[in-house]
C-alpha cells in the first residue's frame, strides 16, 4: 500500500470511529429532536459553531460549517509547508542542519499519520541570506506551491521583508525558528508570525552581563547593519552598566574589516560585543587577531558554529564567550541530538536551530490537528492551544500521541529538543540562556541565566 493510500485508509477509520461516537450520543439522546442531533454533528469536525434559534437559514449555516471541517479532514491532498531558510551567503553554515531537522520532523510526523491523515509535505527554497531573494522565495511558495505555512527565514532582516511583503499581506502563517531580532515581535502581523527561538532582548542582556561580571567598564559593539544587529547594539548599550564606547555597524561582503575593527577598538575597550554571521565574522575574527587588537570578545548566537573556531583558529578564539538559548537537559534534547547523529553522522548539529526548526514545525502540525484545518486563521489560535499549559504533556517524537488526545478532547502541552513551546502574546518563546566559553576549541558551557532573571 502506498503512503498516500495509508493516509486514506487512516482518514476513513478516524470518520468511521466520529460516526460511530456520535450514532451513540444520538441514540441515549431518545427524546431529544433531530435539530439537536445534528447540533452534535456539526461539532464533530472541531469546535462546530453556534446553532441558529431554530430557523431554517440557521441550519444551513451550520450543516455547510461542518460540511467543509469534514471536507478539509478528509482530504487525500498533502499540508504544504514551504521552507525558506539560507543555503547560501553570509549564515549558509545553518541551512543544512535546520534542513536536516525538518526532514527528521517531517518524518516522525508522517509515520504518525499526518496532520488531519494528511502526508506533509515541505518545499524548500534558498533565502541567500538576502532579503530580496528571500522575499522572490517566499512568493514562490506561496503563489506556485500553494503552501499553508511558511518556516524561515534566519536572518531577522530577511524574515521581516518576507512577513511584511508576502506572509502576511496573503495570511499565511509564519514560523521561524531562528531570527531573534525584538523587532519581530512588534510586526503588525494579525497573530500570523511566532517563533520558537528566543527574542534577543535576552542574548544582549546576557552578552551585557558577562563583560560586567569580568569587572570590565567600557566595551563596544559591532553588529551587522540590519534589523537584528541594530536591535542588539540598542539593547546591550542600555542594558550595559559600564561605558559602551562606541557601536560600529558593517555591511557583510567585505574583504576587509579594518576600518570597523579601529573604530571599534579606538577607546581601547575591554571587551567588544559582536552581533554578526559566520561567513564575515570569520574575516573580522581573522584581522583581529593578526592586527593585535587585544581585549576580548563576546560572540552572539549565530556566530557559534564549529565551522567558525575551525576557521578562525582555536588558538584565536580560546578564552571568547558566548550567548546561547539553554534546552533542557532531559530525554527529549538527548533524544534528538542522537537521532540527528545517526541520520546525518557527517553534519554537525547546529543548536539551538535545529532543535527550534524541530520544534516549529510538529508544533504546527498538532495546531492544524487541533483546528481541524489548514486555514490560518483557525491555525493561529490553535498555535498556543497545542504548545502552552495546561495540559497533558507531548515530547519528542510523540505526534501520533499528541493527535490521539486532541481526537479525545484533551487538552495537550507541545515541548521538545528546544524546551517549552510556549507561545506568549507576541507569539514568542522564553528561553533560559546559557553562557558559553571557547576551550581547547570547544565551545564549553560556563553558566545559565533562567529566563525569568530576563524578562
Amino acid at each position: 500500500m502506498s503512503s498516500g493510500d495509508r493516509f486514506v485508509e487512516e482518514l476513513k477509520r478516524r470518520r468511521f470511529l466520529r460516526a460511530a461516537g456520535l450514532a451513540g450520543v444520538a441514540g441515549l439522546a431518545g427524546c431529544v429532536g433531530q435539530e439537536a442531533v445534528q447540533e452534535e454533528g456539526g461539532g464533530s469536525g472541531g469546535d462546530g459553531g453556534d446553532s441558529g434559534g431554530g430557523g431554517g437559514s440557521g441550519d444551513d449555516e451550520t450543516t455547510e460549517e461542518m460540511d467543509d471541517t469534514e471536507t478539509e479532514e478528509m482530504s487525500s491532498e498533502p499540508v504544504d509547508v514551504g521552507v525558506v531558510i539560507p543555503f547560501s551567503g553570509d549564515l549558509s553554515d545553518f541551512g543544512g542542519p535546520m534542513m536536516n531537522a525538518l526532514r527528521m520532523a517531517q518524518k516522525d510526523i508522517n509515520e504518525a499519520g499526518g496532520p488531519l491523515g494528511r502526508e506533509l509535505k515541505l518545499h524548500d527554497e534558498d533565502s541567500g541570506t538576502d532579503s530580496t531573494q528571500g522575499v522572490n522565495a517566499a512568493n514562490k511558495l506561496v503563489d506556485t506551491n500553494d503552501v499553508s505555512a511558511v518556516i524561515g527565514a534566519v536572518s531577522s532582516g530577511v524574515t521581516i521583508s518576507i512577513a511584511k511583503s508576502v506572509t502576511i499581506p496573503n495570511s499565511v502563517l509564519h514560523i521561524t525558528s531562528a531570527s531573534s531580532s525584538p523587532s519581530i515581535s512588534t510586526l503588525d502581523d494579525d497573530d500570523l508570525v511566532f517563533r520558537t527561538r528566543t527574542n534577543d532582548r535576552f542574548v544582549a542582556k546576557v552578552m551585557a552581563k558577562i563583560i560586567e561580571d569580568e569587572g570590565v567598564e567600557k566595551a563596544s559593539v559591532i553588529y551587522i547593519n540590519n534589523d537584528f544587529g541594530e536591535a542588539l547594539a540598542d539593547t546591550f548599550e542600555s542594558s550595559f552598566s559600564g561605558t559602551t564606547t562606541t557601536t560600529v555597524g558593517y555591511e557583510s561582503g567585505q574583504s576587509s574589516y579594518q576600518q570597523v575593527l579601529a573604530k571599534a577598538f579606538e577607546d581601547d575597550p575591554g571587551f567588544v560585543a559582536f552581533a554578526g554571521y559566520p561567513e564575515s565574522g570569520t574575516t573580522m575574527l581573522s584581522q583581529w587577531a593578526e592586527e593585535g587588537y587585544g581585549g576580548n570578545w563576546v560572540l552572539h548566537t549565530s556566530l557559534l558554529s564549529e565551522d567558525v573556531i575551525d576557521n578562525v583558529g582555536a588558538d584565536v578564539m580560546n578564552g571568547m564567550y558566548g550567548v546561547r538559548t539553554q534546552p533542557p537537559s532531559g530525554g527529549a534534547t538527548e533524544s534528538f541530538v542522537s537521532d540527528y547523529q545517526s541520520a546525518y553522522p557527517d553534519a554537525q548539529v547546529f543548536d539551538p536551530y535545529s532543535w527550534n526548526s524541530y520544534d516549529a514545525l510538529v508544533s504546527y502540525a498538532l495546531a492544524v490537528q487541533k483546528a481541524g484545518s489548514t486555514d490560518a486563521s483557525e491555525v493561529k489560535n490553535a498555535m498556543r492551544e497545542v504548545s502552552n499549559s495546561p495540559g497533558e504533556a507531548v515530547s519528542y517524537t510523540e505526534f501520533g500521541a499528541g493527535v490521539e488526545k486532541i481526537d479525545a478532547g484533551t487538552d495537550i502541552d507541545y515541548s521538545g529538543p528546544s524546551g517549552n513551546v510556549n507561545y506568549d502574546d507576541n507569539g514568542d518563546v522564553a528561553s533560559d540562556m546559557v553562557i558559553v566559553q571557547v576551550a581547547d576549541g570547544e565551545f564549553e558551557n560556563q553558566d545559565t541565566i533562567p529566563a525569568d532573571e530576563l524578562v
